[in-house]
């Protein structure tokens, strides 16, 4: 945790279905496997976490990292409405195990505990360059 992130008191819980990941993710499977399964409350070892750490997390995952853009759109009526867009480049092991656990259980809404960091879609084309045609997809 940086300096930065550690002072982010923007806590939210996000449906992990609105959370973009631009780009893929190198992952340990058995570190999200282990994640998973604290997600469901059945603490797991992993390389990076004992079981006494997985313990303490009581069913909950450190937050994800996510920038929001916030941007105005025209509804169905005509109307603009703001409309939010989260994204994130950092957490790739927590963020997979929440899809995960959203594959799983599919009829629920699974929301994933987030440091919310607004920006702007010109801050974000710094992180993602010419690849970043439209925040919509």
């Amino acid at each position: 945790m940086s300096f930065q992130s550690g002072n982010n008191k923007n806590i939210q819980y996000i449906p992990i279905n609105e959370i973009k990941r631009p780009i893929q993710p190198d992952l340990d499977l058995q570190k999200v496997e282990s994640m998973v399964s604290t997600l469901k409350g059945i603490p797991m070892a992993s390389k990076t976490c004992t079981l006494d750490q997985a313990t303490s997390l009581k069913g909950e995952l450190p937050p994800l990292d996510v920038f929001l853009i916030v941007k105005r759109e025209q509804d169905e009526n005509g109307d603009l409405v703001k409309k939010n867009f989260y994204f994130s480049f950092a957490s790739c092991h927590r963020l997979t195990a929440y899809t995960k656990l959203q594959e799983e259980t599919p009829d629920k809404v699974v929301k994933a505990k987030c440091k919310v960091y607004p920006t702007t879609e010109q801050q974000m084309k710094l992180y993602l360059g010419a690849s970043m045609t439209n925040i919509k997809e």
